[in-house]
């Protein structure tokens, strides 16, 4: 999958640096390797509503906390879970560890909302897995938006 994603982002002309690391599962491991790229480091929460009807991939500075409850009525829901991870892997073909707002280029359902935050998109530089924990693939926040739109998914961004 990861040659499949440095393919499409060569094809849609962006610009990025790939970067080999252990397999990391939160964003303390980050830490716990020492691990430093150019950029803001992202964290990615793959959430869904009550009725597992909506499905929603949450990407956001990986220092910034998070609230469920705020961020429920915000994308018109009353409550948001995580999902399983058969769930996961039904929904983006991948499995803990390697969601990504990446993801979207070898997704297996095009139902997911992909919600970003906006300071995303006016960094420098931001870093995501690319559908495996064992890389990070940093390019410039302004691209986000270009690569979401080549795979014509719904996204949306806003404040967390």
């Amino acid at each position: 999958m990861k040659e499949k994603i440095y393919k499409h982002l060569r094809e849609l002309g962006v610009e990025f640096v790939i970067h080999d690391h252990p397999p990391l599962f939160t964003c303390a491991d980050h830490d716990k390797y020492g691990l430093t790229f150019e950029g803001l480091q992202c964290k990615n929460l793959f959430l869904r509503d009550q009725k597992k009807t909506r499905y929603f991939l949450v990407s956001m500075p990986a220092d910034k906390p998070l609230s469920l409850a705020d961020l429920a009525p915000e994308l018109g829901e009353k409550k948001l879970s995580f999902v399983n991870e058969t769930e996961l892997l039904d929904k983006l073909g991948v499995t803990t560890g390697a969601v990504s707002v990446l993801n979207v280029i070898g997704a297996k359902d095009r139902d997911v909302i992909y919600i970003i935050d906006g300071t995303l998109k006016t960094a420098n530089k931001v870093g995501f897995h690319p559908s495996d924990n064992t890389a990070t693939v940093v390019f410039s926040g302004k691209d986000l938006e270009r690569i979401l739109k080549s795979k014509n998914v719904n996204y949306k961004f806003i404040t967390i």
